[in-house]
C-alpha cells in the first residue's frame, strides 16, 4: 500500500481521473459543442462509471510502478509508463461496461474522458516535479570506462540522481545514505556477498563491461538472466514504428490542444509585447541539430539581459530568473510553453516519448 508522498500522488491521480471524466461529460453532453442524437447521459450516471473504473485505473498504475518512488525516472520514462497505463485503463473500463450493463456507455465520451485524464495526469505529474524537484542519491561501485563516464555525468548534476560517492570495491560501500547503487559488472559478485541473503534497501543497476552500439534488453533464458543486444534490423523497425506513432499522436495532440494554443498566444500578446515563439538550437538523435520551438516565456530582450546576469550566476537557468514574466512563469510551471514542440515531433526532429534533446554544451 502506498504511503506518504506515494499516497498523495495516488490521491492526486484519482482526482485527475475524476476531473477528466467530468470534463468529458461536459464537453460531450453539457456544452452543446457536440450533438448527441441518442440523448444525454445524466451526469450522476456518468460519474458512477468514473467511480467504478477508478480502482481499476489505480491498480493498473500501481502494477506499472507509477507509485514506486525509489527509482526516480526522468519524465519521458514516466510519461511512457503513464501512457501505457492509461491505454490499459481504457481497455479495463470497456470490459467493465460490457460486464455491468447498468453502467452508461458512450464511446466518444469515454475516449474524451481517457484523453483528458491522460492530459491532466501528465500535467499534475509535471507540476509535481517542478515544485518538488528532489533527486535521488546514488553511489557508483567499481572502475571502468562506463562507470567513470557515469560519475562525470552525475557530478555535472544534469540527471535525476545526485552522486553520493564513488567506490572501488564493495568493502568500501557504506551501509546507508543513498537510494541507488550503480555497480560495475566486475564488482557484482562482491556486492552480492556484501549484501548477503537480505534484499538490498537501495535499488541496484548493473553496468555492462562491454560497450555496445545497440539497445540492450534483459531476458530470462531457462531461469538465467541474459543481456540481449538488438541488431540493426530490430532497431530500424522500432524507429519506423516509433515514427508512425509520433506522427499520429503528435497530429492528434496538435488538433486537440489548439484551444490551449490560443490561450497561450493571447496571454503572450497581452502581457509581454514581442514575438510569440522562441526557438533555440538543440541536439537530437545522432547529434543532429534542429531548432526547438517554444512559446516565449521571457521578456523580448532576454539574451541581452543575460549578459548582465552572468556576474550574479554563471548558470543560464536561475532559480528566480527576473527575465521570466508572470504569464511565462505560469506556462513553464504547467509545461504549456512546450506545446509548440509538437511541431518538432511531427517534423521528426524529436520524439513524443524519449530522451530530451540537449543543448550542445551539455
Amino acid at each position: 500500500m502506498p504511503r506518504g508522498p506515494q499516497l498523495i500522488l495516488l490521491l492526486v491521480d484519482a482526482l485527475a481521473i475524476l476531473a477528466g471524466y467530468w470534463l468529458a461529460h461536459f464537453a460531450r453532453f453539457g456544452s452543446g459543442w457536440i450533438a448527441a442524437p441518442l440523448g444525454d447521459i445524466p451526469q450522476a450516471d456518468w460519474m458512477r462509471l468514473a467511480v467504478y473504473s477508478l480502482p481499476l485505473w489505480l491498480f493498473i498504475f500501481s502494477l506499472h510502478g507509477l507509485y514506486y518512488a525509489r527509482l526516480k525516472q526522468d519524465f519521458s520514462a514516466e510519461l511512457a509508463s503513464l501512457t501505457h497505463s492509461v491505454a490499459e485503463g481504457l481497455v479495463a473500463t470497456i470490459i467493465l461496461t460490457f460486464t455491468m450493463r447498468e453502467l452508461p456507455d458512450s464511446r466518444l465520451a469515454l475516449l474524451l474522458a481517457v484523453f483528458l485524464s491522460w492530459l491532466l495526469l501528465m500535467a499534475t505529474r509535471r507540476i509535481r516535479r517542478r515544485l518538488l524537484g528532489g533527486r535521488a542519491t546514488a553511489v557508483v561501485l567499481g572502475r571502468s570506462e562506463l562507470a567513470d563516464y557515469l560519475v562525470r555525468q552525475l557530478e555535472a548534476g544534469r540527471g535525476r540522481f545526485r552522486l553520493a560517492g564513488h567506490f572501488d570495491d564493495a568493502s568500501q560501500l557504506p551501509e546507508d545514505g543513498y537510494d541507488w547503487i550503480f555497480c560495475d559488472s566486475a564488482q557484482s559478485e562482491a556486492l552480492w556477498q556484501r549484501l548477503g541473503n537480505s534484499p538490498p534497501q537501495a535499488g541496484v543497476s548493473l553496468l555492462p563491461r562491454a560497450s555496445t552500439q545497440g539497445a540492450l534488453s534483459v531476458a530470462n533464458l531457462e531461469g538465467v538472466a541474459v543481456l540481449n543486444v538488438k541488431n540493426s534490423a530490430d532497431l530500424e523497425q522500432m524507429r519506423r514504428i516509433k515514427r508512425v506513432v509520433d506522427v499520429l499522436f503528435g497530429t492528434l495532440l496538435l488538433v486537440l490542444t489548439m484551444p490551449l494554443w490560443l490561450v497561450c498566444i493571447l496571454g503572450i500578446l497581452v502581457t509581454m509585447p514581442g514575438p510569440v515563439f522562441f526557438s533555440h538550437e538543440r541536439m537530437g538523435l545522432f547529434g543532429r541539430r534542429f531548432r526547438a520551438v517554444k512559446f516565449r516565456s521571457m521578456i523580448a530582450n532576454a539574451a541581452q539581459v543575460k549578459v548582465d546576469l552572468d556576474g550574479f550566476d554563471d548558470k543560464y537557468k536561475l532559480k528566480h530568473d527576473p527575465r521570466i514574466t508572470k504569464w511565462g512563469s505560469i506556462m513553464r510551471k504547467t509545461s504549456l510553453d512546450e506545446l509548440p514542440q509538437l511541431i518538432n515531433i511531427i517534423r521528426g526532429d524529436c520524439s513524443l516519448v524519449g530522451p530530451r534533446a540537449i543543448v550542445e554544451k551539455e
